[in-house]
């Protein structure tokens, strides 16, 4: 006896010091027990239950439930670290967020007006406050990766068409990690991200002095492909004046030469020609002061708006009309700024 008792002593111990090595923020599936319910019939009859799905599910197909994990560390690399500090960060930033108080929600909370729907990058370093600072109901955004039409076009439709957004905005950076990799070979991809990569289709770069101004033409011409494809769909939209289709391209980088963060517009319903967009950007910020060029000539007194049509309308490419005043029931008067 004093043999077998020894044995057991050396195996409770053995036990012992092989779950203290297990580290402490292993995350492990927690498998609920069930009791096991014996199979209506026998041999054949219990087979085809099974064969047809009607039988009772394995175990193995249920929900699988994991403990919960937590870890203090605040090393870079342990991954729970990192997780418990992001969401510290967000409930202390929450926190902050509604400080803003009731009126401040209270201008949306029951109704959804957007002016723009917003196509973008999933990029992480691609966020609204780079072209809205106020963009609470006023950006219906759609994020994915390559800032692709095909990736989502049921969420896109849905803020042109159900909405009714005015402005169909697709935005693309420099630096984006999609267009490169279109550029290259994708065989090696997952299937998912070579599913997602189908929508771009990036020319070769011509005359690029390097591989980041190559790069930015990529990113460049896939914008302009997105807004080709937006308006192959919603062009009656955009012949009735109901819908503008604008690609842009916001520069965190500066690989365009014009100051780094800077977001510029590349394309206007298929215009993609320097002296249109400039006098489209001088429309869009001066007004009837916009002179015939487009550009601006220093200080100028505000031409009549008879007179501020016909200089703009020099400019190729450029069409005017008189619009109507909005009313208060216009889709953007429930917008926050």
């Amino acid at each position: 006896m004093g043999s077998l008792r020894l044995l057991k002593w050396t195996a409770t111990l053995l036990l012992l010091a092989s779950a203290c090595k297990q580290p402490a923020a292993t995350v492990t599936p927690e498998k609920e027990t069930r009791p096991h319910r014996a199979k209506e019939g026998k041999g054949r009859e219990a087979k085809a239950s099974s064969e047809d799905g009607k039988g009772d599910e394995k175990s193995d197909d249920a929900p699988q439930k994991y403990t919960v994990p937590f870890a203090w560390e605040t090393s870079k690399a342990e991954p729970l670290a990192l997780t418990r500090a992001f969401l510290k960060e967000s409930f202390e930033d929450n926190k902050t967020y509604m400080e803003h108080g009731p009126k401040f929600f209270s201008a949306f909370a029951d109704a959804e007006l957007p002016r723009a729907t917003v196509v973008t990058c999933s990029d992480s370093r691609v966020q609204p406050q780079a072209w809205d600072e106020t963009s609470e109901n006023d950006d219906y955004t759609v994020r994915n990766f390559g800032n692709t039409l095909t990736g989502d076009e049921g969420s896109i439709e849905y803020g042109v068409e159900h909405l009714n957004t005015p402005l169909l905005l697709i935005i693309g950076h420099t630096g984006c990690g999609a267009v490169k990799a279109a550029s290259g070979d994708t065989s090696k991809l997952s299937k998912a991200m070579q599913a997602q990569l189908k929508g771009l289709q990036i020319p070769k770069a011509t005359g690029a002095k390097n591989e980041n101004q190559a790069w930015a033409q990529g990113v460049i011409a896939n914008v302009h492909n997105q807004v080709n494809l937006a308006l192959k769909k919603y062009g009656k939209r955009v012949q009735s004046g109901s819908l503008t289709v604008i690609g842009a391209v916001f520069d965190f980088r500066d690989d365009l030469g014009q100051g780094a963060g800077k977001f510029m517009i590349v394309d206007v319903n298929g215009n993609g020609e320097s002296e249109r967009m400039e006098a489209f950007m001088a429309a869009v910020n001066e007004g009837p002061q916009a002179g015939k060029n487009g550009k601006k000539s220093g200080k100028r007194e505000a031409l009549a708006p008879e007179e501020a049509i016909r200089s703009l309308e020099q400019v190729k490419g450029i069409i005017t009309r008189e619009v109507a005043s909005a009313s208060n029931d216009s889709a953007n008067a429930g917008h926050v700024d």
